[in-house]
């Protein structure tokens, strides 16, 4: 198997069939919180064993702001009908050989615009929160 590691930057976001750009994507994760079981009777151990998996989460997503255009990570509170879908494209910029990440039960939870500072030069950002419920991990 030739796997090679995979760059950060090379990633796409879609939702359905349309894509949409971001700067920056975190909040990522699946977790695990263990359970500690003392028995009775032998007081000098405890076991530790795994608990549940927990899938959910935020995703947080950042973009340049763009005057006019439609977008649906605006609407706050609604829920989205279809997956999302975060793709690691491979380092000769394809998919295939990458890592696709894809996102289900979203809830857009916040949408924030950034700092404004008529002394600097920079670019309008938007950022948005997304709920989750269940994320799923997989190869091209």
């Amino acid at each position: 198997m030739d796997s090679h590691p995979l760059l950060s930057y090379n990633f796409h976001v879609f939702l359905d069939k349309a894509e949409f750009g971001f700067s920056k994507v975190s909040g990522i994760k699946r977790t695990s919180e263990p359970v500690t079981y003392q028995e009775g009777g032998l007081n000098d151990r405890v076991h530790v064993l795994p608990g549940p998996v927990k899938s959910s989460g935020t995703l947080h997503l950042e973009r340049g702001a763009y005057a006019g255009e439609y977008f649906p990570f605006y609407f706050v509170g609604e829920r989205l009908s279809c997956p999302l879908r975060l793709e690691i494209w491979n380092n000769a910029n394809s998919q295939i050989g990458g890592k696709v990440y894809t996102f289900v039960g979203l809830v857009i939870k916040a949408f924030e615009v950034g700092e404004m500072d008529a002394l600097q030069n920079t670019l309008l950002i938007d950022r948005f929160d997304i709920d989750y419920e269940y994320m799923q991990v997989s190869k091209d």
